[in-house]
């Protein structure tokens, strides 16, 4: 993550002030409360979150226009929600027709979906509905209630206080808006008369702290919708659809920083802030097209934030079998890869060792870095040292803690043999703790090994599985960067180097859906058709696939399945899958993908699922699955899923699409 300049500038205690020349807000004349009209306050928030959750859908008149709640807002506004229940025609119909593949939909959320259905009177009855009021619509609403609707925050008037909120919603007649506003349409205390204000079109609702007079004034002073932060944002962005919403992130960093000093040292929030340094803003929009719904977002930032997210050519999902059922491809950046390395480091060496040889390396036998091979107590889970002079009541206490807890389940042992090695487990357990500190044999194990003899020669904890010992893979208890040095050492693999060299420039995983419609039929990995494909350094890949291959050649175990390409490396589950995807394949041209995935010639990272497929896959394997099969009546009306980002200028621009059938 990144961080943006400051806007406004906030003074060392994280308190926000007002940039010069602009009004700041004047307290009100009543006590530091919050607004006291829940019902109207409540109803912007509220639709937005309705609107977003897909549960109510109509649409009133055929075309939009007119003045938008940001130009009733001062361009003093650090966040702002905007929606918007009169948007393009097109857009409205979309969402109605949208709305109606789920047959239950309106059903289910007893609302009606017709045409002729009034979205605002949908939102009014759920709000008061939901406070156990009851509003006449009709009467009390639709004569002065407009269609679009804003809630913002404003910088606070004084040095530690909340930003302050206020309330936006058009009107068509401000004097029956004012008189059902401080009345709170007889659901509630209402509010006092500084509370409410007009001004372009709209009333302006404010808290007792804060006159809405001031707030119009400063409006017409200088809006939100012309500050040359907002308009470059929302010009990046596009469409503002049904639902929009925008956050100038520098500031709001005071409020963060507040949130984080509650929950780490100062070095922690420091940290965290800093990682916002490169961002200036956050701003996105719900849109409704013919085949699908888009959630937008667009991230205002600098160079050096932006450049590890631009593309690197066309997206390899593009030559993806068209079969595929899941594939997520990214342009990689090195410099991020040894970021990345450095903090991992960093957090090895804080909380531990790295824990690849031992005890540890026997996944589900306890918690973690549990024994170490003198079989004294190290560090627990918890973080704590238990010292040997605990008693036994209180290691047969500790013992019984799942976390301590071992887990012989899908080793594939007899009722037997399990119940011999947890005795042997707890056995070592308790000596360990109590500081007896005695070793296991061959003989306290049995003859064969729980791994097989390429893994363990003779027991499982015995004398033989030490820090000497040649049968461990990793000698244990050792750092970061030593299990590092040994790796290297042992097997030939360089980190983070090889890393680097396995994601290559650009790198894309997937999931094919062929030879899944009869999953009993699978009995291995073999079986499922799944890999990767990296554009990179060719000679440099193939020399790791090779060193890769010698390990498992060591270990008892065939090579990968593989192919070259022109620019890189396939590895895959099976030859034929490799052979796949090192071919030129037809996804990128496939309808269900493009409306999905619409920007995935210039997209930096894409991500891209057939729901079409995993229904097929579903009802084929339904007796399988258990036999229900109500859940696929929800997944029916659905296509595909797709994630795509972009850089275009200052921002990084998303896109989350879900289509229809």
């Amino acid at each position: 993550m990144t961080t943006p300049p400051t806007f406004p500038p906030a003074d060392p205690s994280g308190a926000w002030q007002q940039p010069a020349g602009s009004p700041p807000p004047v307290p009100g004349t009543v006590r530091p409360s919050r607004l006291r009209t829940g019902l109207v306050l409540g109803g912007a928030a509220t639709a937005a979150l309705v609107l977003v959750g897909g549960g109510v859908f109509a649409y009133t008149t055929l075309d939009g226009g007119g003045a938008q709640p940001e130009a009733a807002l001062p361009d003093t506004a650090i966040a702002y929600v905007r929606v918007d229940l009169d948007p393009s025609a097109t857009q409205k119909v979309n969402l109605l027709r949208l709305a109606n593949r789920f047959p239950d939909l309106a059903k289910d959320l007893d609302v009606d979906l017709s045409e002729t259905a009034d979205l605002r009177e949908l939102l009014v009855d759920a709000i008061a509905g939901s406070s156990g009021c009851t509003v006449d619509f009709a009467a009390d609403v639709e004569p002065w209630l407009g269609q679009r609707a804003g809630l913002a925050s404003l910088p606070a008037a004084e040095d530690g206080a909340e930003p302050e909120p206020v309330v936006v919603l058009q009107v068509t007649d401000e004097g029956a808006a004012r008189t059902a506003i401080e009345a709170a349409l007889g659901c509630g205390d209402g509010v006092e008369p500084a509370q409410v204000a007009f001004t372009d079109g709209y009333a302006l609702i404010t808290s007792e702290t804060l006159a809405a007079a001031d707030v119009a004034a400063a409006a017409n002073k200088a809006s939100l919708a012309d500050d040359p932060l907002f308009v470059a944002d929302t010009k990046a962005l596009g469409d503002a659809g049904l639902v929009s919403f925008w956050v100038d992130v520098q500031g709001t960093k005071g409020l963060l920083e507040d949130s984080l000093a509650g929950q780490g040292g100062a070095e922690e929030t420091t940290a965290a802030l800093a990682e916002l340094d490169g961002v200036t803003s956050v701003s996105g929009a719900l849109r409704a097209g013919s085949d699908h719904l888009e959630l937008a977002f667009a991230v205002g930032a600098d160079d050096a934030t932006l450049t590890p997210l631009d593309g690197a050519g066309t997206s390899l999902l593009t030559g993806l079998p068209d079969t595929t059922l899941f594939a997520s491809a990214g342009t990689v950046d090195p410099a991020s890869i040894d970021e990345a390395w450095e903090q991992l480091s960093t957090l090895a060496d804080t909380f531990g060792s790295s824990g690849l040889g031992g005890l540890e390396d026997l996944g589900g036998l306890g918690g973690g870095d549990l024994l170490d091979d003198d079989w004294s107590l190290s560090s627990n889970p918890v973080g704590t040292t238990v010292l040997p002079t605990v008693t036994e009541a209180e290691c047969a206490a500790l013992l019984a803690q799942p976390e301590y807890a071992a887990d012989f389940s899908g080793l594939g042992l007899t009722a037997e043999e399990e119940a011999e090695y947890k005795r042997t487990y707890d056995e070592a357990f308790m000596s360990s703790c109590t500081g007896t500190d005695v070793g296991l044999g061959a003989d306290d194990l049995g003859t064969d090994d729980l791994y097989g003899d390429d893994y363990l020669t003779d027991d499982l904890f015995g004398d033989d599985y030490s820090e000497t010992s040649d049968d461990d893979l990793l000698p244990s208890g050792l750092g970061f960067q030593e299990t590092v040095d040994e790796l290297e050492k042992s097997f030939d693999i360089r980190l983070p180097e090889d890393l680097k060299t396995l994601l290559g420039e650009q790198i894309v995983v997937a999931l094919d859906s062929a030879g899944l419609d009869d999953v009993s039929s699978v009995t291995g990995p073999g079986d499922v058709s799944f890999g990767a494909r990296t554009i990179g350094d060719k000679a440099a890949l193939e020399d790791l696939l090779g060193r890769i291959d010698a390990i498992l050649v060591d270990a008892g175990a065939d090579k990968l399945s593989s192919a070259t390409t022109e620019d890189g490396l396939v590895i895959a589950s099976n030859d034929d899958y490799a052979a796949q995807l090192a071919a030129d394949g037809k996804l990128g041209s496939k309808p269900a993908f493009t409306t999905v995935v619409p920007d995935a010639r210039s997209a930096g990272s894409a991500v891209f699922v057939d729901i079409d497929a995993i229904e097929k896959i579903a009802r084929a394997n339904i007796d399988a699955l258990g036999g229900d099969d109500s859940w696929i009546a929800y997944v029916e009306p659905l296509q595909a899923f797709g994630v795509s980002t972009r850089v275009d200028g200052g921002h990084a621009l998303s896109s989350v699409r879900l289509s229809f059938d």
